[in-house]
């Protein structure tokens, strides 16, 4: 049957119908987007009318927090012109004019600006690096690789690869070109062509209804592939799935572990804090009471903190910064021992996206209650799990988390490297007795787009998420 083409097709064909290799990106047609441009291409090549090769790069994209240093000023920019018309400010004087003031200050260290008996003294060289920094934000395709490093470290730009289609007309493209009329040639009747009859002057382009004509069944997305082998081992060995909320009360997230209030995870540079103005109704609100007094004066024989606990902080909202809150919210809800519980589910740091961290990822997160409990059944099942898995060789080092004691990290070895994938220990009693438990706690939170990045050799954690068809109908597991 004949391979029609549509009036976008036929678009893309004759602006590249001299016959040299073009780049997707470099399309430009009237009323077609970068979308419509990119669907034509595909089904093009699918029809065998173009021919394409494959480049892989790199695009920087500006974050939320960019586009509005861009908008309001980099602190550092900010300070800079203050102290260009001071020439010099103390440090009490500029936190008080500027609202990111450490972040002004550790920049402007960077640049050649340091402190000296509490004042700040402005100098040329400083100001045309942020200047230099500021072009970079505007224009990150246009920058170094230095300063867009910085950039990414601080979380103002992200960087994402793709792989650019570099196309290239060929014979049959030619041809179908040449014989198509686009005056002829309609996609679709319209309600008007039928009344005053102008279909009898078109022709519809073919369409290929032949269930072989190159279509494909869906599949499986690689990660939802193996957060469905992860699951079934889990169901295998008995233990329930749970699930909770990506907004959590700091109460539950970190008070509930045991986890002071000025521990530096809570800190903004680590947390996504979220505000909104509707009063929600907090489960079990009990909790900030017990969090308090365990802070305050420990349980038992051991001690807490020692320091003021703030009943506000624990009322603050934040995207969940782990799945270990699942774990504790369940276990205060069922206390009868034993209880095998698993979660595999979204997490978010405010982390500088790279090759192995992402800011929004999935955590597998699991817990035994059970009298049982102790290091050597959590040693024992991290290894089991891991089996199940096809690791064979882990490693399980001690590590130190502030609701665990003793923890452990877990290493996993693949051709040679040794890769990180998450933690685990025997939760405190600071963190059982106020939940009611009689018994001890084994935990783990393990990072199931690291995992991937074995299970697939890939090179970085972003690739996972990449939307190259060609991977997602052909990705093996490589283990």
């Amino acid at each position: 049957m004949e391979k029609g083409i549509s009036r976008n097709e036929y678009n893309v064909l004759n602006f590249i119908k001299n016959g040299s290799w073009v780049s997707e990106s470099s399309i430009k047609i009237n009323n077609m987007d970068d979308r419509m441009i990119a669907s034509a291409v595909s089904y093009l090549e699918s029809k065998g009318y173009i021919d394409v090769k494959r480049s892989l790069k790199k695009y920087y994209y500006i974050t939320d927090e960019g586009k509005k240093y861009l908008e309001n000023g980099l602190p550092e920019e900010i300070a800079i012109k203050i102290l260009k018309e001071r020439k010099s400010i103390a440090l009490d004087e500029l936190k008080e004019l500027i609202s990111d003031y450490k972040i002004a200050i550790s920049n402007l260290a960077r640049y050649g600006i340091k402190p000296n008996n509490g004042l700040l003294n402005y100098n040329d060289a400083a100001l045309e690096k942020i200047k230099m920094i500021r072009s970079c934000l505007e224009n990150p395709q246009e920058c170094d690789m230095e300063t867009l490093s910085l950039l990414k470290r601080r979380s103002l730009l992200r960087e994402k690869n793709y792989n650019e289609r570099i196309i290239k007309i060929n014979d049959a493209g030619l041809k179908i070109l040449n014989e198509f009329n686009p005056d002829i040639y309609i996609d679709k009747l319209t309600t008007s062509m039928l009344v005053n009859n102008s279909w009898k002057n078109v022709r519809l382009r073919p369409f290929d209804l032949n269930p072989d004509a190159g279509l494909r069944g869906s599949g499986l997305h690689p990660l939802t592939y193996l957060t469905e082998r992860i699951r079934s081992i889990f169901f295998d060995l008995g233990f329930t799935e749970m699930h909770g909320h990506f907004v959590e009360y700091t109460a539950w997230n970190m008070d509930m572990l045991f986890i002071p209030q000025d521990h530096p995870a809570r800190d903004l540079q680590d947390t996504f804090y979220a505000s909104t103005d509707f009063d929600y109704k907090m489960e079990n609100p009990e909790i900030i009471e017990i969090a308090k007094s365990v802070h305050e004066h420990g349980i038992n024989k051991y001690p807490g903190w020692g320091y003021k606990f703030d009943e506000n902080e624990s009322k603050k909202l934040v995207l969940r910064t782990h799945t270990t809150v699942n774990t504790i919210r369940y276990l205060y809800n069922n206390r009868k021992s034993p209880q095998y519980i698993f979660s595999i589910e979204k997490v978010f740091r405010h982390e500088s996206v790279d090759w192995k961290h992402l800011a929004e990822f999935h955590q597998i997160e699991g817990a035994v209650y059970s009298k049982d409990a102790s290091l050597s059944t959590l040693k024992w099942f991290m290894r089991e799990f891991y089996r199940r898995l096809g690791f064979d060789d882990i490693k399980l080092i001690p590590s130190y988390y502030p609701y665990t004691e003793p923890s452990m990290d877990v290493i996993v070895k693949v051709n040679g490297r040794e890769i990180e994938l998450g933690g685990s220990g025997i939760f405190r009693p600071e963190v059982t007795k106020p939940l009611g438990l009689k018994y001890p706690v084994f935990a783990f939170g393990l990072g199931l787009e690291r995992l991937a990045i074995l299970y697939y050799k890939l090179n970085d954690v972003r690739d996972i998420y990449n939307s190259d068809s060609e991977w997602l109908r052909s990705y093996k597991i490589n283990l």
